[in-house]
């Protein structure tokens, strides 16, 4: 009988052994509950700063903008969703490769879209208004299928630009850089952007380098513009990320506000309306001859933040002398650096992070 009892206690205990060794169904509607002493689930991989920010940024700048995003950006001490910090970017030459101003106006006298009023004629510098009337009404008597090809418009598009760039050695930069603008009156703003935003798709397919202008083949004075733009895939990252981690994203430029309104929608800013540029007033809905101050353009560029934006960036990102104002009113710079020495020196003297201007094809 102990015998007995004996062996029924060893079965029990070997029983309970290889039970204990088997995996166990888990009941219908419960979970088994985690082991405390299991090993942790690995962390989410955190992007490396070349991943967040990608391209051909130096490392001294990268790793400056990411920590300065990680300082004002959502979850950081004081961040205001009612008021986020701001992000100021000039637009030429900074965030493209190219003048999105100069290939509009090209293609506004090009494709004959200048609607000429007796305000629009007298936009035109004095001594050269006379020729310039003569060689469009040269042009509007030839039928409509002849004028893409005709010398006539050559001789237009040749004196409109060098009217346009005639004047800024003539007339102080504030008023030279507005002058274009005058020239889109009678249209909307909505029209502007449209055709801007062509022109842009145009651009971006033109090969990088310029076009001669000539009348006839023997013309040996020609009239020489750019030609193609191309988006810094480097600004476009860091904008996206920028809106991401909740910053204000703004485009300041001294170039007409609907035309890069119509550009940037390529960097994701769809609506415009954190676009400010060189302006007119509008009348009716339409786009007049007068000038809506400030001109944004230096010191106009501060104002214009002032006016419209109404908070110190802690960020601005430019690449000539008209963006020095601005980039001195931020808490931090950068500058595009495209190999003024003047205005390298002053990026250094006043402790502005440099970037060299990106590799483009």
């Amino acid at each position: 009988m102990i015998t007995r009892h004996i062996r029924n206690i060893a079965w029990l205990a070997f029983t309970s052994l290889i039970l204990a060794g088997c995996p166990q169904k888990e009941e219908a509607g419960h979970k088994k509950e985690a082991d405390p002493a299991a090993a942790p689930a690995p962390a989410p991989a955190v992007p490396t700063p070349d991943k967040l920010l990608p391209g051909a940024w130096e490392a001294d700048v990268r790793a400056n903008l990411i920590k300065l995003i990680d300082g004002h950006g959502k979850g950081a001490p004081g961040y205001d969703a009612v008021k986020p910090p701001v992000v100021v970017f000039d637009f030429d030459n900074t965030s493209i490769y190219g003048d999105i101003g100069r290939a509009f106006f090209d293609y506004m006298v090009s494709q004959l879209k200048i609607k000429f009023t007796g305000e629009i004629w007298k936009a035109l510098p004095d001594d050269r208004r006379e020729k310039i009337r003569a060689a469009y009404k040269a042009v509007m008597r030839l039928p409509a299928e002849k004028q893409a090809s005709s010398p006539e418009l050559q001789e237009y598009r040749k004196r409109m630009h060098n009217a346009y760039w005639s004047l800024c050695p003539q007339l102080d930069s504030s008023k030279c850089y507005p002058w274009q603008v005058r020239f889109y009156a009678g249209y909307d703003h909505d029209q502007i952007r449209r055709m801007a935003g062509d022109v842009m798709s145009k651009e971006l397919a033109r090969p990088l380098g310029s076009e001669q202008i000539r009348t006839d083949p023997d013309d040996k004075t020609p009239t020489i513009t750019s030609t193609g733009i191309r988006i810094h895939e480097e600004i476009r990252s860091l904008m996206y990320l920028l809106r991401k981690r909740g910053f204000s994203v703004w485009v300041v430029s001294a170039g007409p506000q609907w035309v890069v309104a119509g550009a940037v929608e390529r960097f994701g800013m769809e609506d415009g309306d954190q676009v400010i540029g060189m302006r007119t007033k509008l009348v009716d809905g339409k786009l007049t001859t007068e000038m809506e101050p400030p001109p944004t353009f230096k010191t106009g560029k501060v104002d214009a933040i002032k006016k419209f934006i109404g908070r110190k960036p802690v960020l601005v990102i430019g690449d000539s002398w008209s963006d020095a104002e601005m980039m001195g009113y931020a808490e931090q710079a950068i500058l595009i650096d495209r190999g003024y020495a003047d205005l390298k020196k002053k990026a250094l003297q006043s402790g502005w992070w440099i970037q060299p201007t990106f590799p483009v094809k």
